[in-house]
C-alpha cells in the first residue's frame, strides 16, 4: 500500500466523495481507525481491494491487535472476488492457524459474504427490462461549449429521461459525465429537444451523448490518459480515475462501432490506447444470409468461404444459443478473408452488416472500469449502473440516494404503484433534488 503516496498527490483534481481513495488516504496518514471504517464500508460492494487491505491491517496489527483469524477471513473474501494476491496470502496464514481457528475464520467469512449487497452483474434479460421499443425519431445534436472547444476537450454525458405519450422529453437527469460539469448543460438542452415515437404511456430511457470535434485521435486520447496517469491509478484502485477511464474507453469504442470483443481469457493490459482501438469498424459485407428470425449481434470466426467456425460470447447461455443458430452457416457469398468479425444486426435502421473485429482484454473495456469505480464507491458510476442493473438500483435505494429515488419512484408510478412511487419522489424532493420536482409534476 506504500506505492499509493504519489497517487494521493495526483488524484486531488478527481476527488469527489468518500470512497476507496479516501480510505487509502487515511491509511497513508496512519489514521488506521478511519481507514478500517472506510474499507469496511466498501465490503457491501464486494470490493476486493478493500477486503485485502483489511486483511493486511489485521495481519500487521495496524490500529488493532494482530488477528490472523480475521486476516484469513478478509483474504479469502478478497480471493473470492479474484484479487490477484489474496489467495497466496490466505494460504500462508491458513498454515499458521489451528483447525478451530480456521473454522472461526470460515464463520467470519460467511458473515462478510452476507453483507454483500451488490453481487455479480445482472443478467442481460434483467437489464432489458429497463429499455423501451420506442425509438428516437428526431435527435438534436448538442451545441459544443465554446470554452471546451477552445481547449480541445472531448467527453460524454450519461442521462436518464422521461418521455411522454406524445414522444416529448419531459425530464432529464445527468447520472455520470466526463469531464464533470463541462458538457452537462449542453447535453440536457439538446436531449430535451429530442422527439420519440408516440405511444400509449410515458416511459423511462437512458441516453449517452458524446462530445468530440471530428474523429477521436488516439494520440490525443493517450496523451490525456498519460497526463493523468489513468491506467496506473485506475489499477491502484482510484474510483475517480476508473470512472474517467470508463468514459474515455467508451468514447473510443463507440467511434469504432464497438467492434472489439472483450475476451476474458486474455491477460490484463494497461494501455496504450492505439489507433486500432478508435478506428471506424471496416464493413466487409452488407450482403448477408442470416437464419430466419435472427436479430442478434455476434462475434464470429469465419473461414475463407465465410462459414462460421466459432461464435464468441462471454455468456455461456448466449453463446450456446447463438452457436446453435450460426455454426456452419455461410454468412455471405461475397469474398471475405478468413478471420474474426462482428455481425452487427441491431444498429437502428441500418441493414445487417459484417465488420472486421478484434479481441481486447477486459481492462480495455469501459464496462470493466465502470464496475470497478462503482464498487470503489463512485456515486456517479453507481448511478450509471443503477439505470441498467436492478441490483445497483436496490443498493442505492437502501442508501437513500435522491437521484435513484426519483427514477425508481417514477417507475413505480408508471407501473401503477402511485402511493409507493410518490413516497420516493417526495423523499428525493426533501433532499433538494430538482429533477424529482419535474418528474412529479409530469406524472
Amino acid at each position: 500500500m506504500r506505492q499509493l503516496a504519489m497517487l494521493l498527490l495526483l488524484c486531488s483534481t478527481f476527488a469527489s466523495r468518500a470512497d476507496l481513495l479516501d480510505a487509502m488516504k487515511a491509511y497513508e496518514n496512519k489514521d488506521f481507525t478511519k481507514a478500517a471504517q472506510e474499507f469496511a464500508a466498501l465490503l457491501p460492494l464486494a470490493n476486493e481491494q478493500a477486503a485485502f487491505n483489511l486483511g493486511a491491517m489485521a495481519a500487521n496489527a495496524e490500529g488493532q491487535s494482530r488477528d490472523l483469524v480475521k486476516a484469513l477471513a478478509y483474504f479469502e473474501f478478497a480471493a473470492s472476488r479474484e484479487h490477484p494476491s489474496a489467495k497466496t496470502m490466505a494460504d500462508k496464514i491458513r498454515s499458521k492457524l489451528s483447525e478451530a481457528e480456521q473454522q472461526q475464520a470460515g464463520a467470519l467469512l460467511a458473515q462478510l459474504q452476507q453483507q454483500v449487497r451488490v453481487k455479480d452483474k445482472a443478467k442481460p434479460e434483467l437489464m432489458a427490462l429497463f429499455g423501451s421499443d420506442r425509438k428516437a425519431i428526431k435527435r438534436i445534436a448538442p451545441e459544443y461549449p465554446k470554452d471546451a472547444a477552445a481547449r480541445g476537450l472531448f467527453g460524454s454525458v450519461i442521462m436518464r429521461l422521461l418521455v411522454n405519450e406524445q414522444g416529448d422529453v419531459e425530464a432529464v437527469d445527468v447520472l455520470n459525465a466526463f469531464p464533470k460539469d463541462v458538457f452537462d448543460r449542453a447535453a440536457i438542452r439538446a436531449l430535451k429537444r429530442w422527439k420519440y415515437e408516440p405511444g400509449n404511456s410515458k416511459f423511462i430511457s437512458r441516453v449517452m451523448l458524446t462530445f468530440n470535434i471530428g474523429d477521436i485521435d488516439h494520440r490525443k486520447v493517450e496523451q490525456l490518459v498519460s497526463q493523468h496517469n489513468m491506467w496506473q491509478y485506475a489499477a491502484l484502485g482510484s474510483p475517480a480515475h476508473q470512472n474517467a477511464l470508463a468514459h474515455i474507453l467508451d468514447l473510443a469504442r463507440n467511434q469504432s462501432d464497438y467492434t472489439q470483443f472483450i475476451d476474458d481469457s486474455l491477460p490484463p493490459a494497461l494501455g496504450p490506447i492505439t489507433a486500432d482501438l478508435v478506428k471506424n469498424g471496416k464493413v466487409v459485407s452488407k450482403e448477408l444470409q442470416l437464419p430466419e428470425g435472427f436479430t442478434h449481434d455476434a462475434f464470429v470466426t469465419l473461414d475463407d468461404q465465410a462459414v462460421v467456425l466459432a461464435v464468441h460470447d462471454n455468456n455461456a447461455e448466449h453463446q450456446a444459443k447463438l452457436t446453435a443458430q450460426l455454426l456452419g452457416k455461410r454468412l455471405t457469398t461475397e469474398q471475405v478473408p478468413a478471420g474474426f468479425y462482428k455481425l452487427q444486426n441491431q444498429d437502428g435502421d441500418k441493414s445487417p452488416r459484417l465488420l472486421s473485429a478484434q479481441r481486447i482484454p477486459q481492462t480495455y473495456s469501459d464496462s470493466y472500469w465502470l464496475e470497478q469505480a462503482a464498487r470503489g464507491g463512485s456515486i456517479e458510476a453507481q448511478r450509471a449502473l443503477a439505470a441498467l442493473e436492478p441490483q445497483w438500483e436496490m443498493y442505492l435505494l437502501e442508501q437513500q440516494d435522491p437521484v435513484v429515488q426519483s427514477w425508481a419512484g417514477t417507475a413505480l408510478i408508471l407501473g401503477g404503484q402511485k402511493a409507493e412511487g410518490e413516497k420516493l419522489l417526495d423523499a428525493a424532493i426533501a433532499k433538494g433534488h430538482a429533477t424529482a420536482k419535474e418528474l412529479k409534476a409530469a406524472l
